[in-house]
């Protein structure tokens, strides 16, 4: 986990927003480039495309959250009521910290400014990390 919030602060840092400073530091452990990582995100920063709404670091949380609790099958779909239990997990203590989930609420309705969100891009990271507990364990012995 340290790693990974290392990884995040150094992203985020470097003028990364929120969202991809979350995700390119699950990048290598999703399988991904971390140019493909930095891509998929864009637009999602500054509550979804500059528009404050779903927290970009919220949303990076979901991609992650879906990619570990998912069974990946596309006909059944069996694994979805864990999936939403455990993302209304993440987004209770998002809201618990930060008084909302989207960019709006948390930043009390100012516009976004660079390096801003650091704290909710390291929180983020600990959400991901104490909501997933053994579930990328058990999904990478699956495997």
């Amino acid at each position: 986990m340290d790693e990974k919030l290392k990884q995040a602060s150094e992203k985020y840092s470097l003028g990364c927003t929120c969202s991809q400073a979350v995700f390119c530091a699950y990048a290598k452990e999703l399988g991904l480039e971390e140019e493909t990582a930095y891509r998929l995100m864009e637009g999602f920063g500054e509550g979804c495309g500059g528009m404050q709404e779903m927290c970009g670091a919220l949303a990076a949380c979901a991609a992650i959250i879906g990619f570990y609790c998912s069974d990946g099958d596309l006909e059944n779909g069996d694994s979805k009521d864990f999936t939403y239990q455990k993302m209304r997990q993440v987004e209770e203590m998002f809201k618990q910290e930060y008084g909302g989930v989207t960019c709006r609420e948390i930043l009390h309705g100012e516009c976004p400014k660079q390096f801003q969100c650091g704290m909710k891009v390291k929180d983020a990271i600990l959400i991901i990390e104490y909501v997933l507990g053994d579930v990328r364990t058990e999904r990478e012995s699956d495997e």
